[in-house]
């Protein structure tokens, strides 16, 4: 009998990444939710759908991603779909009564996303959004060391998400490069990692004091058949046009008075997938690298002098080694893998006890949407924008923009 069916909606690679969390921690939640099971993965391309679905031991398929909320097998619901889908399956999913976690960005716009946010409360259900670097051991670990007054009163905060999957000019268009179904480029498609662990690491946000965006391939040829992720594919010769960033940066102002920098690119040659932050305060400075995730440095003020920087591994007391790792020794490596897996767990734990996710939940959600969308504004309006003018116009529903 399946009590706790679990459907992915959509095959790509990061409906891969789900399944890979879930099998790995599946395990630990069954004697408290009977049933629990990944049962069906669905995609409108069934050949994705079937392959995904062999791969991790699924038993079954589907085209039609309306048909798993009619189930009723189905109590979980993952949704891996195209940006511009992520608001209807999930307020689909919430509609239906189904737990539910939810890719990044939440929706296209603050007011989809308040939206959102207000019928999970009426919902009943766990409801989250993927924001799997928060559970980087090391990111916690600094989380809590900044919280704990280790740095003392945090001043500045440079956080950046560089990636480099679009900056080959012969990568074939797809929904990403179009604004109407993947909002902004990269400010939401990996900018959205980078807020959220900004807002992790030193609150909230107050204003977006300025932002700038470029995009540096205004045209990209079209596929002769139909792609997934990030792939090269024969090109058609025909071209269409690139209507959002490949790069945007902003200077913002956190609610407790610290500064910061921010910047997200899809064009960054070398530098591959990575998140990098630096945290500094009236004591102490702390950064962190995702190339090197195992560790974060920290200097710390030596009476008047300066301090110099000391690296930090993981180890058994570093947060998740311990509680989620088969072999929690010093040094262990964790990866990509490993800390999505983390978040799949905390999810499942949410759903288990009842309780909201620990860190990702739909408000979480909600605030990067507002926050990105101040910085695409600011971008736009070449003008400040107090975060309160986005809440504002989300409330009424009527967008900020001018």
């Amino acid at each position: 009998m399946t009590d706790h069916g679990i459907a992915i909606i959509g095959a790509g690679m990061i409906g891969a990444a789900h399944a890979s969390g879930y099998r790995s921690h599946i395990p630990r939640f069954l004697g408290v939710c009977p049933g629990l099971q990944l049962q069906i993965v669905c995609d409108a391309r069934e050949e994705l759908a079937r392959g995904l679905a062999k791969t991790y031991g699924v038993p079954e398929t589907a085209a039609d991603w309306t048909t798993v909320m009619s189930d009723e097998r189905i109590k979980i619901v993952s949704v891996c779909v195209p940006n511009f889908l992520h608001a209807e399956v999930v307020a689909a999913a919430l509609a239906a009564r189904k737990h539910v976690i939810c890719e990044k960005p939440l929706a296209l716009s603050a007011a989809e996303a308040r939206r959102l946010y207000l019928q999970a409360e009426h919902a009943g259900v766990s409801a989250a959004t993927v924001f799997n670097y928060r559970r980087f051991p090391a990111v916690t670990e600094v989380k809590r060391l900044i919280e704990g007054g280790e740095i003392g009163r945090p001043v500045h905060l440079a956080i950046q998400y560089q990636s480099d999957y679009a900056a080959d000019p012969l990568l074939p268009h797809s929904w990403r490069y179009v604004k109407a179904l993947a909002g902004p480029g990269a400010l939401l498609d990996v900018g959205t990692h980078a807020i959220d662990v900004a807002r992790y690491l030193c609150g909230d946000i107050e204003k977006v004091v300025g932002a700038l965006k470029t995009t540096t391939i205004s045209s990209r040829g079209v596929a002769l058949a139909a792609t997934a992720g990030h792939s090269h594919a024969p090109l058609s010769g025909e071209m269409r046009a690139v209507d959002n960033d490949d790069v945007t940066s902003a200077l913002l102002l956190f609610q407790n008075g610290c500064q910061g920098t921010f910047s997200a690119s899809r064009v960054a040659v070398g530098l591959g997938n990575t998140l990098s932050f630096m945290v500094s305060g009236t004591e102490g400075t702390v950064r962190f690298n995702s190339a090197v995730p195992g560790e974060y440095h920290i200097a710390k003020r030596d009476g008047v002098r300066p301090g110099s920087f000391s690296v930090v591994g993981n180890r058994p007391a570093s947060p998740f080694i311990s509680e989620y790792l088969p072999v929690p020794h010093d040094g262990v490596a964790v990866g990509y893998a490993e800390v999505f897996g983390f978040m799949i767990a905390e999810f499942l734990e949410s759903i288990a006890t009842g309780k909201p996710i620990k860190g990702g939940t739909l408000f979480d959600g909600v605030q990067a949407v507002n926050a990105l969308e101040a910085i695409q504004l600011s971008a736009e309006e070449g003008r400040p924008i107090m975060l309160t003018e986005v809440e504002r116009a989300a409330h009424t529903g009527s967008g900020a923009s001018t």
